[in-house]
Order: structure tokens, then sequence, then C-alpha cells
């Protein structure tokens, strides 16, 4: 069996450094939570706003098990180590799409337009 990348050293640390990786993802999905519901409720009229957040929300949980079928059969078949490489550098290239987006020029709620209503548009 082959040991996974960056796994060597003692168990206890790697258990330190497994917590650690847990802890900084942990406090970025916190982050990413609290700015998204901020800009999700500046943005997002009050009467579209339940719709918008059911669709993150199905689009959100419905794609983890497909993630969690395409990791598992990636770890069979190339191996756990290259697998979690892969996932790591798909994760990290994620945030790409912010860089065109004005999202990421946002320093301020007020600087944000609210989006129209649906009942506006008609």
């Amino acid at each position: 069996m082959r040991p996974l990348p960056g796994s060597t050293g003692s168990d206890a640390a790697k258990a330190v450094v497994l917590g650690g990786v847990e802890a900084l993802s942990g406090a970025g999905i916190m982050l990413f939570d609290v700015n998204l519901n901020a800009l999700q409720t500046a943005v997002i009229v009050d009467d579209m706003r339940s719709r918008v957040s059911g669709a993150f929300s199905s689009v959100n949980y419905g794609i983890r098990p497909v993630g969690a079928l395409v990791g598992g059969v990636g770890g069979d078949l190339c191996g756990v180590g290259p697998t979690l490489v892969v996932a790591a550098v798909g994760g990290s290239l994620s945030l790409l799409w912010l860089l065109r987006s004005p999202i990421i020029r946002t320093r301020t709620i007020e600087e944000l337009e609210p989006m129209a209503s649906a009942t506006q548009r008609c």
C-alpha cells in the first residue's frame, strides 16, 4: 500500500496535521456561509429569497454524493494519494470563477444592487 502524499512522521504528527487541515477547512466554510448569506440578503428580493436558497441548497447538497462516488472510483482506480491530490488541486481551482466576478471587488454591502423581483419583471 502506497502512503498518502505528505503522510510521513509519527501518528501524533499526522493527527495534528489532520486536525489543522480540518480546522482551516471548517473556518473557510464558515466564512463562506456568512458572506454568502449576507450577499444573498442584500441582493435578492424578499419574495425570491427562499426559492434561491432552496435552489442553492439542492445543488450544493445534491452534488456531494456525486463527488463521493467520483472520489471513490478515483481512489479505487488510481489510488487514494493521487485522488486526494487531484481533489485538492480541483478544490483550489474552483475559486477561479471569482476572478472576473464583481463579488471579489465588493467591499461593502451598500455597493451591491438588488436584483429585480419576479413580479417587477412581468
